[in-house]
This record gives structure tokens, sequence and C-alpha cells, in this order.
């Protein structure tokens, strides 16, 4: 790299006030899970590894080298790298690096821990109420929690919007609880309803206003009297129905299917979709009009691919306090992850984990199959490693790379597999010959650690 990094400030960086700062949070170490605060980094260096001189950060897993790598700042130019420091690797993303400009969101991966780095405001709001269901640490999640307490109160009507197992429904609670109003919450999903009988279901009828209708049904709208009604997937309400439903959020009234005397209704309407209602507002497959009348108030659910720092804490919650560790290629692939379905995916992969991983000592990739994305793409790379063919490490590292790992850190991976050739190979991305030419080159005696 050719830039320039401005590291004449000794001692503690000043950052301006209210700039945002960067941040380390420690995610997984040795494979374990860890529910961190993110620390602020305030000098020139931050120094990483098992047995860092002077401040910095520690990690007790045997897998990292003493001093590992080193996160250089320039608060000037407010960038950050990493340097690694380590014959094994350090990784941002799914790439191994030897120097990388670290942006907000980047994971970095050694050993079997992870971290995260973000910039963050100097001080952190403090005024974040924990809410039921949307749990997670990501600055995202915790400013949604803090809207959530302050429209909760309000008359508006709130579109939820976001992906499919964001929360919407959660959040829709949430608001509802938060509000003033002692009526019930009643949930419809909007595309579950047959268009035929649609109007009904919302509005109400009477008795013989068609076949089956044997006494009145007061509908959707004024069973939640007093409460809140939730339409869910708004985005799929049939057409015909649309200014129907404009109708009654402007003037407070239904009138039930067979009925000519509009009926007041005192509700709050909240609605979620996981479609982009104003591209089928320009499509003319949903009113303009409707959207306005929906969106007093507009909040989206941030996805999960968006909350790293929250996918760990989110499964070792399903997985419980006494679960093995997780293996490096199973952290990774984790972290890494698009999680297309958000926390619903993130519950079926925690499900599966206890059933596969019942009884083992560590919880490993391989349990939970193909088909998961950049999951199976880590198999296969995985699957490379082991046959000591990583094309990645032996292009993008460079030379570096492949001179011999310093002794404490080869003595810490071969403590870790008992002495296990083949894992200590997968572990570095290299051939199970490299790794007897290493001990040999260190003098360092493999049975002593088979014995242990």
């Amino acid at each position: 790299m050719n830039e320039r990094w401005d590291t004449t400030v000794d001692g503690e960086l000043e950052p301006e006030p209210a700039r945002p700062r960067p941040t380390l949070r420690i995610l997984a170490v040795a494979g374990v899970p860890q529910r961190a605060e993110p620390m602020f980094l305030s000098s020139v260096q931050t120094a990483i590894g098992r047995a860092i001189e002077g401040p910095g950060v520690e990690l007790a897993d045997p897998r990292v080298s003493r001093l590992h790598a080193v996160i250089e700042l320039d608060m000037r130019a407010r960038r950050a790298r990493i340097v690694a420091k380590s014959t094994i690797p350090t990784e941002v993303g799914d790439h191994p690096v030897r120097e990388e400009v670290l942006l907000d969101g980047s994971l970095v991966f050694m050993g079997s821990s992870a971290l995260l780095f973000r910039w963050m405001p100097p001080e952190p709001p403090d005024d974040d109420v924990p809410i039921w269901g949307l749990l997670g640490d990501a600055p995202t999640l915790r400013s949604v929690r803090r809207i959530i307490h302050r429209v909760g109160p309000t008359e508006a009507t709130v579109l939820l919007l976001g992906e499919s197992g964001t929360g919407k429904e959660l959040a829709a609670q949430a608001l509802h609880q938060a509000s003033r109003r002692r009526g019930p919450l009643v949930a419809v999903n909007c595309g579950a309803i047959p268009s035929a009988l649609a109007e009904a279901h919302f509005f109400g009828h009477v008795a013989g206003s068609y076949t089956g209708a044997t006494k009145d049904g007061p509908g959707l709208f004024r069973a939640a009297a007093g409460g809140t009604l939730f339409l869910d997937e708004i985005g799929d309400l049939p057409a015909e129905l649309q200014p129907k439903l404009l109708r009654v959020l402007e003037e407070r009234v239904v009138t039930p299917v067979g009925a000519v005397k509009p009926v007041p209704v005192d509700v709050r309407v909240i609605a979620a979709t996981n479609r982009d209602v104003l591209d089928d507002v320009a499509a003319g497959r949903f009113r303009g009009d409707l959207y306005a009348r929906v969106s007093d108030f507009s909040l989206e659910l941030p996805s999960l691919r968006t909350r790293p720092e929250d996918v760990l804490h989110l499964l070792a919650r399903d997985l419980g306090d006494d679960a093995p560790p997780l293996s490096p290629a199973l952290l990774r692939a984790l972290l890494l992850h698009d999680w297309p379905f958000n926390v619903r995916e993130l519950r079926k992969v925690a499900a599966q984990l206890l059933i596969v991983g019942a009884g083992s000592e560590r919880l490993e990739l391989a349990m939970l199959g193909p088909g998961l994305g950049p999951i199976a793409r880590e198999q296969r790379r995985s699957s490379a490693a082991e046959l000591g063919s990583s094309p990645r490490m032996s292009s993008d590292v460079g030379p570096a790379a492949r001179r011999a790992p310093d002794r404490d850190a080869l003595d810490g991976l071969l403590t870790e597999h008992h002495g296990v050739i083949a894992d200590v190979a997968r572990a570095m991305g290299r051939s199970r010959r490299q790794v007897h030419r290493w001990i040999e080159q260190h003098g360092l005696d493999l049975e002593r650690y088979r014995s242990r």
C-alpha cells in the first residue's frame, strides 16, 4: 500500500467532539460468543494478541499469536487499518490480509476469535429501553427501540418496513404496549384473506348480507375498538379494498357489508410490509394516497446481515449456556452469512446445531449441511485448506505468510489440537507436510502434545 498514514502523534489521540470514534467489539474468543461492550480506541496503535505488552486487546485463544495484529489510526483522516504481525492468518471479511483499511462494520478474524470494527458516536446514547423479542446491541436496533418508545404513545399511523424475519410483528406489539390505548391488539395478514370476503372481514357485515352470514359480524376494525389494528403485509391488500380502507383511515367510520349507516371506530392502525411500497405505487399496484395515509411515521427494521454484533448473541441465547464452542469455520460462516430470512433463519440454524451437535465437544460447520449461501462456499474453502491448496492464502497474503509460524503460535495450535497434524493443518490452511517441517524446524516434540 502506498498511502501515507499520520502516526506522528504520541500517546492519546484527541478526536474532535461529536465526531465518530473508532471502536472494537470482541464477538468471540476461542469459539465462545462474548457479550462485551465496544471498546473505544484512543491510541495511535492498538495491539491485539494472546499475550501483548502494554495496553491493547488480549484474546485468550491458543490459536492467536502473542502479538497477532495491530490497528493503526489516523484520526485526522478518520481512517483505520489493521496490520498483521503473525504468520497465522488475520482475515478481514472473507479473505486473509497483511494490511487492510477497516471500514465501519468490518469483521476481523484471527484464530478462533472474531472482532467487529465500527465508527461510533463518542458518547453512545444511554436511553436504550429493552423491548421483549427485539434483542441486540447493534446501533441500528438500539435506535429502533428508542423510536418505538417515542412514537408508541402518539396516535401516529406507523408503517413498519423490513425484510421477512426482522421482527416487524414484535415492533407492532411494542408500539401497542407503549401506547395509551387499553383496547386489544388485533393482527391480520392482508395477503391471507380471500378477496371476496375481505370487505366483510375488515368492516363487518349484517346478517343475511351474503350467503352464510347468519348473524352480524363486527369486523376487524370494530374488534380492535380502543386498541390497535395491525395490518401485516399491507402491500398484499386487494386493489378493490384500498380506497375503502383509505376512507376508514380518514373518516374513522366503517360501513358493514349490507348496512347503510356508518359506524364510528376508535382504532390506531399499524401497518407492515416487506415490499418496496414506493415501487408498487409507481407501478399502480398500491394507491399513493393510501401509502401517504398509513405512513404518518415510517420505521425500518434492520436486517440481520447489517447487525453482525447480534448474530452470536442471538445464537447463544438459543443454544444455552452449556453449548460447546464454535469451530473457526462455523464462526466465520455464521458471521459472513447474508441471512436472507434474518432471525427466523438464525433460530433454525440454532435448532439444527442443538440436535446434530448434542454431546459434541465443538460445534462444526458440517453439522449444518449445504444450502446456506456463503456457508456452503465456506465449506469448499475449508476442504481446500485441508488439502493444502487454498488459493487465497497463497495469492493474497504474499511471501510473509509462507514463513514458518513463531514457536509460541505453533505450540498453541498443537496444544489445542492435541498434536493432531490434520487439525493443525486445517486451522492454518496449509498441508500436513508443511506442518511437519515447521515442527522439525522449531524442535517441538509431537508426542508431548499427544500425551496431554
